[in-house]
């Protein structure tokens, strides 16, 4: 097939590049490299052993998606603003970007003929209500803007094919880890906003503590618990999804393990990585953290054959593989480590040092 990815420079459109080109699939690649890197395609390319064209621009805009759509048969779409927080703070930016933009490509796919879509949403558009395990039967009720905006992303999906006769699946997946085993690709640290890199990056800090906020929850440890999945995982999800969308219809998956890891637990994993423990203090609960957010997985599993193979350790080695390979991610490969006022710093590949912080979020 020839399938167009939106977002492919990014963290996870990086890894699914990877799966689609090693699978045989020919790829159109479309991101504006707002968020993303032309490196981590360069590098994807090249551990895929296989090209792909390139589409720099907005995927909002008409003018770039029409001869991008040539002779596409699907599109992967994962270009989207992903920060719960920030989108309480900028939720008409989240509106414009993750539905805005959305529509646009939509309306050019429909134009061009093309009617197949794997949608990358997220576990989000549940909300803190939704019993646990997380069911796909389970009413939506996000909490957050960003939330909502993927829920209306699989509203628009679900109204194409009903009106339309599109085939649409939406990924709603859980908390992406880790990185390619070759530490290779992988997520930029410096602004990353999640347990792993954060945890990571507070050892790699030169012994600053990781803040767990809450150990007073109804958990074994009193910390909270989230199912996490390998990102290589969740890049192979995809190629399953595309089989799924060669009938009409439009249906939503949890993409995840059905093994949910307290915090304590992901920084005892985090140690063994590196070999030291995480520097760790403890703060207060944070509005809007639930204790649990685990998937139930078994209906992708059913209608695809996926299941998730890595563990938790599998995860956070790879993670740590790249932060030390790239310790300033796509920006300065080979750069030279120095400290500065008693904090580490990373400079000479790109024009600012990184202060490596360890602020983090849980989804």
């Amino acid at each position: 097939m020839r399938l167009l990815i939106s977002g492919a420079a990014g963290y996870i459109g990086s890894h699914v590049l990877i799966e689609v080109l090693k699978a045989g699939h020919a790829v159109v690649a479309v991101d504006d490299f707002s968020s993303g890197h032309r490196e981590a395609l360069r590098r994807a390319q090249a551990l895929a052993g296989a090209s792909c064209s390139i589409f720099e621009g907005d995927i909002g805009d008409p003018g770039l998606l029409r001869p991008a759509l040539e002779g596409v048969d699907a599109v992967i779409h994962l270009a989207a603003f992903k920060k719960v927080g920030e989108s309480m703070e900028r939720p008409g930016v989240y509106f414009h970007n993750n539905v805005g933009a959305m529509t646009t490509l939509v309306n050019e796919m429909e134009n061009a003929g093309v009617r197949r879509m794997i949608y990358s949403s997220s576990a989000a558009v549940y909300g803190s209500k939704a019993p646990m395990p997380l069911c796909e039967t389970a009413t939506p009720e996000p909490d957050s803007p960003y939330g909502l905006t993927k829920l209306q992303g699989e509203q628009v999906l679900e109204w194409m094919a009903r009106g339309r006769g599109w085939a649409a699946v939406s990924l709603r997946y859980f908390n992406p880890v880790g990185a390619h085993p070759s530490g290779r690709i992988g997520e930029p640290i410096a602004h990353a906003a999640s347990l792993v890199p954060c945890a990571l990056r507070s050892l790699d800090d030169m012994g600053r503590p990781f803040t767990i906020f809450g150990t007073d929850y109804d958990t074994d440890d009193g910390t909270c618990l989230r199912d996490y999945i390998h990102v290589c995982d969740l890049a192979s999800a995809h190629l399953q999804a595309i089989e799924a969308v060669s009938s009409p219809g439009h249906r939503a998956f949890n993409v995840g393990t059905g093994r949910p890891h307290s915090v304590r637990e992901v920084l005892a994993a985090c140690g063994r990585a590196v070999g030291r423990p995480v520097p760790v203090v403890e703060g207060a609960r944070r509005p809007g953290d639930v204790p649990v957010a685990v998937a139930d997985p078994r209906s992708f599993t059913e209608a695809t054959g996926f299941a998730a193979t890595r563990d938790l350790d599998e995860m956070v080695r790879s993670a740590w593989r790249w932060l030390r390979d790239n310790p300033a991610g796509y920006d300065a490969p080979h750069g030279l480590k120095q400290v500065r006022g008693g904090r580490r710093v990373v400079t000479g590949g790109g024009r600012r040092g990184w202060h490596l912080r360890a602020t983090w979020s849980q989804s």
